[in-house]
């Protein structure tokens, strides 16, 4: 194995793409609005592409970056967007790195001759890089539009193509967008009737349980729960027919132990937990939760958090055996 960041983790950490959505503006008071001025930037997209030209333009916001047509060594510098995207693409994979989910990376032609990598989101070995050979450096538009990639010296190494929106419960235009502006749209069409077609024979099985109740996705952060509203997970679940407990329009909110009361209407609870803050699980005021109490708090996959279609098809079932429990 090959590092190409440092330090390295199994993945993006959680909370640290939380924080710097925080930190950009996307919870909270105008959180709407920041969200779709961040759709806008990395969602939309627009293609220039003349018959059996080589390269053409892609367009997301006010950036135009020139991306080979028919790239042929694809290295996804990120585990979830990135290399997502790239394989939706019908794009040749060449590396990815350590983090990237099972679900994914059983999806990735060829796997015994790609190589894998430690990543992270800064301090780039631009070097190692370099001797990858890739025609497309596919990595999360999050990343790319804070500067984090070292953007001028990842450039010069090859074509770079930020994609994605982290946690969006729009991920269908997302990516129908990002398949449509590469010039892929039949693709886009071909995977969402695939999701579409596992969701209608998934959700007969599931509405008679879940009918009149509610369902809540949480994660354990440190002394709070962090309460996800409007995310991937929650657009997921509606699409199965679950009416999923929200307060506003928000993707989360901070619930302290005092206020963990307002899940009270919550008949599951999907639970993610990625450290030692789990613990907060334990505590009086949460034991004394409707959801708790009924044994239906089921823990939760990070690693189908967010994505696309090959995730949520695969979230369709973790959902369905988890209410099924």
């Amino acid at each position: 194995m090959t590092r190409l960041l440092s330090p390295s983790t199994t993945d993006r950490d959680y909370w640290a793409i939380v924080d710097n959505l925080t930190r950009r503006g996307f919870f909270g008071v105008g959180a709407g609005v920041a969200a779709a001025a961040f759709l806008a930037a990395c969602g939309s997209t627009e293609s220039s592409t003349p018959e059996n030209a080589e390269t053409f333009e892609f367009t997301r916001g006010d950036e135009k970056l020139i991306i080979p047509t028919d790239p042929q060594n694809v290295v996804a510098l990120d585990p979830r967007d990135g290399l997502e995207l790239s394989i939706l693409a019908g794009y040749p994979v060449t590396a990815y790195p350590t983090g990237a989910a099972e679900h994914l990376r059983r999806e990735v032609p060829d796997a015994t001759g790609v190589e894998i990598f430690a990543e992270g989101a800064s301090d780039p070995n631009f070097e190692y890089i370099s001797t990858l050979g890739a025609d497309l450096l596919v990595l999360s538009a999050g990343w790319w539009d804070t500067g984090s990639y070292g953007n001028d010296r990842m450039q010069q190494i090859a074509p770079v193509l930020p994609v994605g929106k982290d946690f969006t419960p729009e991920w269908r235009k997302v990516m129908s967008d990002f398949l449509t502006g590469i010039g892929r749209s039949d693709r886009a069409e071909e995977v969402l009737a695939e999701y579409d077609a596992h969701v209608a024979q998934v959700r007969p099985t599931v509405e008679p349980l879940m009918a009149g109740k509610k369902v809540a996705f949480v994660a354990a952060a440190e002394d709070q729960i962090a309460w996800f509203q409007n995310d991937f997970r929650t657009a997921v679940a509606e699409d199965l027919g679950f009416e999923v407990l929200r307060e506003g329009p928000d993707l989360r909110v901070m619930l302290g132990s005092e206020q963990f009361n307002r899940l009270e209407e919550a008949d599951v609870i999907f639970a993610l937990d990625r450290s030692a803050s789990g613990s907060v699980y334990t505590s009086p005021t949460w034991q004394r939760l409707p959801a708790a109490q009924a044994g239906r708090v089921i823990p939760f996959d990070y690693y189908k958090a967010a994505g696309y279609a090959l995730t949520a098809k695969v979230l369709v079932d973790d959902l369905a055996a988890g209410v099924k429990r």
